[in-house]
């Protein structure tokens, strides 16, 4: 059964979702007003030099993983620019600038030659090399989906979550100076920090880089930390907002919270303008939401503009939802508008899915963060599917994505034993993973006219480059 070990953390919450009722007689998992339209995008076609999939649009087929042929990767209109491997990675794993921070996980402490988040200086695209490894408290046990970066400011920020949820300690470095020698700000007592924070898992930043925010899964707290001084963050704000909840994103303004929930699996939007204004009784409220019965475990959002309009774009790390847009001109009744679903995601193809992935640990072919080219008028968004790989889609129309390129890396079977960093080799989720295909969870990001930086777990970062030009969008 997929995710065993997520499913005892929220299964409480679970069944006060589903049994909960909103006063007007409707329970709160029901199907939100959702448009009719095409379900899955259209596929990817491969120009030259590309080594397609064998089977469906995102399928690593089991005769594949059984002969070794998924052992070489696929490719479609994208190729392999430079790779930095190291012991592999974890969950979520920015860059900025030239560099790329890559967490690793508690599980393979034991057994790591690199510990903690390592710097990947990419100023040579072609040859990443190791600059820095930062072993600060939250940053030595493992991250998982919480370490971010903010721009504005020029700050990587990450509670402690060690092996699923955590509390106290919340790293603030400065990469703005030297992206490649971050610069511990928040330390004591040579490399401690100061706990500023409850329950981790998920984190993100407001835009202006003042506040940053935690998540835990059940029961769906929600932290917020005043980062106006990062070398002394405090606590401003703590609630449970939802029986459960996950990744997030914040407006422009910061004065609204974009928040998942893993179950029922959904988009909350709250109203964050009193932490964001630092309001003398600060609170969180709930302007509307919506959910869905096609996906589950909703991992994270992102808030986009259309000509004006305004959307959100989430993501499901559950079932076969994959990735959705969703159109919140009305805050108070969103309504999901279209869907980037792959042909594997067919509801036909259930018995496929499992099959391929049976042996290749907790997680198959699900969504879980992507990246936008931009966030007005986007034109393109990258997307990490776990066993499908890194996909990138044509969304200057959201309500018709088409697919225009893929890399699925090569699986590293062979070399399991190197890799204590890796989440999927290594951790109590991989379970009795086979590393059949590699497990593609990290943010995409759009570098340059033609590049993608992005960090699978056990092939760790790499830089891609479109080919055949079907990036940018013309």
């Amino acid at each position: 059964m997929k995710h065993n070990v997520i499913w005892l953390i929220a299964g409480a919450a679970t069944l006060a979702a589903c049994g909960s009722d909103d006063g007007g007689g409707t329970t709160s998992r029901t199907t939100p007003n959702e448009l009719s339209g095409a379900n899955f995008v259209t596929p990817a076609q491969c120009g030259a030099g590309s080594v397609p999939e064998t089977g469906l649009q995102g399928q690593v087929s089991l005769a594949d993983r059984e002969s070794g042929r998924s052992k070489q990767g696929y490719k479609c209109n994208m190729e392999l620019v430079g790779q930095y491997q190291g012991e592999g990675s974890t969950w979520v794993n920015p860059s900025y600038k030239t560099c790329s921070y890559m967490g690793t996980t508690f599980t393979g402490i034991p057994k790591k030659v690199s510990q903690g988040v390592q710097v990947i200086d990419a100023s040579n695209p072609s040859n990443p090399t190791l600059s820095a490894n930062l072993t600060s408290p939250a940053f030595l046990q493992s991250t998982w989906e919480s370490l971010k970066v903010n721009e504005a400011r020029g700050l990587l920020g990450g509670v402690a979550v060690g092996p699923v949820l955590s509390a106290g300690f919340f790293d603030i470095y400065d990469i703005g100076t030297d992206c490649a020698k971050p610069t511990l700000l928040n330390s004591f007592a040579a490399n401690l920090t100061l706990p500023a924070n409850l329950i981790g898992h998920e984190g993100a930043w407001s835009p202006d880089g003042n506040t940053y925010w935690a998540t835990g899964l059940n029961p769906g707290s929600i932290t917020a930390i005043d980062t106006s001084n990062p070398s002394l963050p405090r606590i401003l704000y703590t609630t449970v907002a939802s029986p459960s909840n996950h990744g997030f994103e914040l407006s422009e303004d910061g004065n609204r919270m974009y928040l998942t929930s893993l179950t029922p699996p959904g988009v909350i939007i709250l109203d964050t303008s009193s932490i964001q204004n630092r309001d003398p009784v600060p609170m969180l409220s709930e302007v509307g939401s919506v959910y869905w019965e096609d996906g589950d475990l909703s991992q994270h959002t992102i808030p986009v503009f259309y000509n004006g309009k305004p959307f959100v774009i989430a993501v499901d790390e559950g079932g076969a939802g994959a990735a959705r847009i969703i159109d919140i001109s009305d805050e108070t009744a969103p309504v999901v508008v279209s869907k980037l679903k792959l042909a594997i995601h067919a509801e036909a193809n259930a018995a496929i899915r499992a099959a391929d992935t049976a042996n290749n640990g907790s997680f198959g072919y699900e969504g879980h963060y992507c990246g936008v080219d931009r966030k007005i008028n986007p034109t393109a968004i990258a997307c990490g599917y776990f066993q499908s790989g890194v996909r990138v889609f044509d969304i200057r129309d959201p309500l018709s994505a088409k697919e225009i390129a893929y890399y699925n890396p090569p699986a590293q079977s062979e070399k399991k034993a190197q890799l204590a960093g890796s989440e999927h080799a290594s951790s109590a989720l991989g379970f009795t993973a086979d590393l059949s295909t590699d497990w593609c969870s990290s943010p995409p990001r759009f570098v340059g006219s033609d590049q993608i930086w992005v960090t699978c777990q056990d092939n760790g970062f790499m830089v891609l480059r479109f080919t055949n030009d079907v990036y940018p969008l013309k």
